[in-house]
């Protein structure tokens, strides 16, 4: 946080970071050419909402691993999604990052836990990258969109582990005004392995968000949220240990440790939802007109399908 001295008219400057050096990483960057004139579609006004695709190249200059990322945005910013390949917010391609918040490294502080030492996610030289930015800005000043993200390698030789991204889509209607109603999705793993790390992406009407893994006629919680807006996202390894969650008491937390999945696992989520708006939501990404309940994840040894 604040490594790069930057000064500007717009708030969120402290989250600006320098690029990883050369041969250990690099850095995507989303933004304008000039703070005292910055491009159109980096501007967003008081009120205005949208979400756009941005696309750029990675500067790798050759075949790369990385698993560690530092993701930073400024305020204003709701989701992120990063693909390699073609897609943008469409869904195609292959996702390589994804994140909610404003401040935030994967793993914490870059220390991987023992079980992930062998874990890496592959990316072409020079890769057609495409960040899907999605932008409020409930302020009553403009602000800047602006990311940025630092990847940073793995050795190639030590990766056996790959990663799959999970973005899985609970199946929604619409939500007439004043309904209550609970979205529910489900996924079954495709081979043996553990889930990294999840949460549960949703909007300003949805006022519980909770997971379940699924195995050998056990069932566990492992992921409950209230907040919408400063959205849990838990890890789970073998140095993390994650708060309790409790639905009676209404604190956010979920499983600890490890979360070894094998073949035909399951996970099942839902999102409750009150539609406290005057108009009917739908599956759109529009905050507070607009609702959907995806669980977002990466996993070794399967994904979720």
């Amino acid at each position: 946080m604040a490594e790069c001295g930057i000064t500007t008219k717009y708030a969120g400057d402290e989250y600006c970071i320098l690029p990883p050096p050369p041969d250990k990483g690099f850095q995507l960057h989303m933004g304008p050419s000039n703070y005292d004139n910055p491009e159109a579609q980096y501007i967003l006004q008081a009120g205005e909402e949208i979400t756009s695709d941005f696309p750029v190249t990675s500067t790798n200059d050759k075949d790369i691993y990385f698993y560690y990322r530092q993701y930073r945005q400024r305020t204003g910013a709701h989701h992120n999604i990063i693909t390699s390949g073609s897609g943008g917010d469409s869904g195609l391609g292959q996702r390589i990052a994804t994140f909610n918040v404003l401040s935030e490294d994967y793993p914490a502080d870059g220390v991987v836990p023992p079980e992930d030492q062998d874990v890496g996610i592959s990316l072409p030289a020079h890769t057609r990258i495409n960040v899907s930015l999605h932008s409020i800005n409930t302020s009553e000043k403009t602000e800047l969109r602006e990311v940025w993200v630092n990847f940073w390698y793995r050795d190639a030789s030590q990766v056996k582990e790959p990663v799959t991204e999970v973005f899985s889509i609970a199946p929604m209607g619409i939500i007439n005004p004043g309904d209550h109603v609970t979205t529910k999705g489900s996924c079954t793993v495709s081979g043996a392995g553990r889930m990294l790390w999840a949460y549960i992406h949703r909007h300003a009407n949805t006022v519980r968000a909770q997971l379940w893994h699924n195995s050998g006629g056990k069932k566990d919680m492992v992921y409950l949220s209230y907040s919408w807006e400063d959205v849990l996202q838990l890890d789970y390894s073998s140095t993390i240990m994650n708060p309790v969650g409790d639905d009676t008491t209404m604190k956010e937390g979920g499983w600890s440790g490890v979360l070894a999945t094998k073949a035909g696992d399951t996970f099942n989520w839902e999102c409750e939802v009150i539609n406290k708006q005057s108009t009917a939501l739908a599956f759109t990404n529009n905050t507070y007109t607009g609702e959907m309940c995806i669980l977002d994840s990466e996993m070794v040894g399967g994904g979720c399908n």
